[in-house]
């Protein structure tokens, strides 16, 4: 099929949401379909290989319709607005779009007067304002099918607009899919040619890592409490802008906790198949960098799986919406957000029990790959529809 996918991101760019939205791409057009994908970009020389080697994907041919915009402002609407023009151009040459998905509020209202077939729009969040009114209208419209990246997100959007979300559906986020989880001496082998050589690595037992932004809220409080309590293991934070991670080098009292910034995604799988745990300590109220925004109650992290898909084993904050997908002591260790001593715990029970460490890993690893990876979330968005199911 011919698909449009309308986002608002920056591509390329640190955001979870193009990362997000590429790997989508790429796997709808593994699916053997085709995809434009429309969004932002600061760079007027953008390439498809240059997409490919940043997000490390494999030279897959996503037709780029990207805006150049420097200044960031005004791009959902100029983004939408450029799609409508473009829906329009290819409705005479062709050939025109037979599913259009859209990460774009004004591009999914727009089109849905031009476009004759459904439209999906996908949001993760809820609206304010006058775009809740907007969000509303699309929630409501029998042309359009909603999806949304949790089950608590689906109840609070029905909570806002007083319906029953019969077309809004649920599709957690997800991950790629590796063959298969690597035992303890591959990780160490390619801890030995990555780390060691910069750091003095040698003589740690565990290594404990952590992959983010370093927001509020995102625990990164605990894992200072965490490498205090436990100078026998090294904590890994790949993360965060340069200011954030000045200040926390600043504040850091332990030699055992190194920040060493942002990595690239096409650098993420090997950094996490590394570690021997990795956390996820987020607390009862977490920040996207938006003032006034708290993501605690609908997230669905894109870490979360990606942790899940590398076999390793996960401590994670206890929230009710991340054990959508999580369950205690089966597929990681939910712990109470604020609690260092559980936090301790857990971490201890993973390093003295290698045989739970290893099923805690593996189940994570199983649900991952038979449930979600971008492959299944792409082909159960297009398969769907047309189906009562939600």
């Amino acid at each position: 099929m011919n698909i449009y996918y309308i986002s608002p991101s920056v591509i390329p760019s640190k955001s979870a949401n193009s990362i997000h939205v590429v790997y989508m791409c790429e796997a709808l057009v593994k699916l053997g379909h085709k995809v434009t994908l429309f969004g932002v970009s600061n760079n007027q020389k953008i390439s498809n290989n240059y997409i490919n080697d940043y997000y490390g994907i494999n030279s897959i041919d996503i037709s780029l319709s990207l805006i150049f915009n420097r200044f960031g402002k005004g791009v959902e609407l100029s983004i939408a607005i450029f799609s409508i023009f473009k829906y329009i151009i290819d409705s005479y040459n062709g050939p025109k779009p037979e599913i259009v998905i859209a990460r774009n509020l004004y591009a999914a209202i727009f089109l849905s007067f031009f476009f004759k077939n459904q439209i999906i729009y996908e949001t993760h969040s809820p609206e304010y304002g006058f775009r809740r009114k907007i969000q509303k209208w699309l929630v409501s419209s029998s042309k359009i099918y909603t999806v949304v990246i949790s089950k608590a997100l689906k109840q609070i959007i029905c909570k806002h607009h007083n319906c029953i979300g019969q077309n809004i559906f649920v599709f957690h986020d997800a991950a790629r899919a590796y063959d298969f989880p690597l035992n303890a001496n591959e990780r160490r082998e390619i801890r030995k040619n990555l780390l060691t050589n910069t750091l003095n690595l040698e003589n740690f037992d565990k290594f404990v890592g952590y992959f983010g932004h370093l927001y509020e809220g995102r625990g990164i409080e605990i894992i200072q409490s965490l490498a205090l309590k436990n100078k026998q293991h090294a904590f890994i934070v790949y993360g965060g802008n340069d200011l954030q991670i000045k200040k926390f080098r600043s504040d850091n009292n332990s030699n055992n906790i190194f920040f060493l910034g942002h990595i690239p995604p096409n650098f993420v799988q090997t950094a996490m198949s590394m570690m021997d745990i990795l956390l996820m300590p987020y607390q009862s109220s977490v920040s996207i960098g938006i003032k006034g925004i708290d993501t605690s109650k609908w997230m669905s992290p894109i870490k979360m799986f990606e942790y899940m898909s590398f076999g390793v084993p996960i401590i994670s904050s206890d929230l009710k919406v991340l054990r959508e997908v999580l369950i205690n002591r089966d597929n990681a260790i939910l712990v109470k957000a604020d609690d260092i001593g559980a936090w301790s715990k857990a971490l201890k029970d993973i390093v003295d029990d290698p045989s739970f460490s290893k099923k805690l890993g593996n189940n994570a690893y199983d649900l991952c790959k038979s449930k979600y990876t971008w492959r299944i979330r792409a082909n159960s968005m297009i398969n769907l529809f047309g189906s009562d199911e939600n």
